[in-house]
């Protein structure tokens, strides 16, 4: 008797995402079978597109607040009532990451296919650079798992970088996809990049009070885009799909950065030890400067040890650092 194969379920969080939800949305629907969506509010015409893919199923995020963990529960419950306890794989994923085209002849997706309750798969990113011929290589991130029902796992549950799938921290079937990638789209715009590290620097500190220099050397990381050529089958959709038009990289204000003014805009002295304060963001907004001329210092020091800070030296440093500001 024939395997039937089980239902392809997408869990994206969305919030002003807009710019790419066209080439992630066209996409995606050639193979999931429901996309659902936690939408947070989004202002941008976001709202407006979801009516206009059919698998799309929609969900509303009404906490105004950042909050990784209750989103990512809100994703995996939908998915479940969705299948309606039919064997279902359940996919974290962006609204800026898509399969590469070439994945529906592959090993990895067969298995993915014919894969047991349990399993693990983990990928990689193919990190598009902005001039859209070369691509950057990834770590393995866990964002498939073949549901086996059981709550909760509690491996998700991070107000921060939680994990996307509710999967056992001990999986015992864990696979590695190699066949094929997901292409990330995030770098075809490195405003919004900007903005989004500033963002993650600022919540980071707001809830979790790590240190200055912590939240610099985690987010102004340097990433190599142009390691690889981008191959001719990563977007061979058809026709009718032409990934890179879909994407809006023109841009230059985005909630990353709203959400860090609405909370602070009256007393940004609070937050000038954060290193945010690039010239961009000062003058989109029409911001003054709120840095005293030591915390510019500071993060004069951070940026250009940025790339030996795995060096004995720069570690010591930051370690005297750490306990000075």
């Amino acid at each position: 008797m024939e395997k039937i194969r089980p239902l392809l379920i997408v869990m994206t969080p969305v919030r002003n995402e807009a710019w790419v939800l066209h080439a992630f949305l066209k996409t995606t629907s050639t193979w999931a079978d429901f996309i659902i969506i936690a939408d947070q509010m989004s202002t941008d015409g976001s709202r407006d597109i979801y009516g206009q893919y059919e698998k799309v199923v929609l969900i509303d995020n009404n906490n105004p607040d950042f909050n990784e963990a209750e989103r990512q529960s809100m994703l995996v419950a939908k998915a479940r009532e969705v299948a309606n306890k039919r064997d279902c794989v359940l996919f974290g994923l962006d609204a800026d990451e898509i399969f590469t085209a070439n994945y529906t002849n592959t090993d990895d997706w067969k298995s993915i296919l014919n894969s047991n309750p349990g399993a693990v798969f983990w990928f990689k990113w193919a990190e598009i650079s902005p001039n859209k011929k070369h691509y950057g290589d990834s770590v393995y991130y866990p964002w498939m798992f073949h549901d086996d029902g059981k709550e909760p796992h509690g491996n998700y549950v991070r107000n921060m970088h939680s994990m996307r799938i509710p999967y056992p921290i001990e999986a015992q079937q864990t696979h590695y996809v190699n066949d094929f990638r997901i292409l990330h789209l995030a770098y075809l715009n490195m405003n919004r990049v900007a903005s989004k590290c500033r963002f993650y620097s600022f919540v980071d500190y707001e809830m979790n009070k790590r240190s200055v220099i912590s939240l610099s050397r985690t987010y102004h990381y340097i990433k190599k885009l142009e390691e690889f050529t981008i191959k001719d089958n990563f977007f061979d959709y058809n026709e009718n799909i032409s990934v890179l038009n879909e994407v809006d990289t023109t841009s230059k204000k985005f909630w990353f950065d709203e959400y860090i003014l609405e909370r602070c805009a009256t007393n940004l002295s609070a937050i000038a030890k954060l290193d945010i304060w690039d010239n961009e963001f000062l003058e989109t907004y029409h911001l003054q400067d709120p840095r005293k001329w030591y915390h510019k210092l500071l993060h004069f020091y951070l940026h250009k040890t940025q790339q030996y800070k795995s060096t004995f030296i720069v570690r010591a440093i930051d370690k005297v650092l750490k306990m000075i500001v």
